[in-house]
């Protein structure tokens, strides 16, 4: 019987998980995501979507000087227009979905 009892418990305490439990908080770090092989952009899509469940504003990085002069946003814009797959940086960004088409949509 007393052997039966310490292989028992002996396989329990094996079969007990480590005390390395990770929370939500840890998962979604962007050291966490970046030391387990996710790309920069889905970090930075984790962390927007923290911020816009939490109600926090996320300050997007700085972009270039030179994307600021009114001619480079002027053919940046066309080129938007043209090729809709170009990052505007709207994703994610307090965008308002509306479920009725309008003239912003073409």
């Amino acid at each position: 019987m007393k052997k039966s009892l310490v292989i028992l418990m002996l396989t329990a305490f094996i079969s007990i998980p480590a005390f390395a439990e990770l929370t939500v908080e840890d998962t979604t770090s962007t050291e966490y995501l970046k030391n387990n092989g996710y790309s920069s952009a889905l970090t930075i899509t984790v962390n927007k979507s923290k911020a816009q469940a939490n109600g926090e504003p996320l300050t997007e990085p700085v972009e270039k000087e030179e994307y600021n002069q009114p001619f480079v946003k002027f053919v940046r814009k066309v080129f938007m227009y043209i090729d809709p797959s170009l990052d505007d940086h709207s994703f994610m960004n307090d965008h308002d979905i509306h479920t009725s088409p309008s003239f912003h949509d073409l």
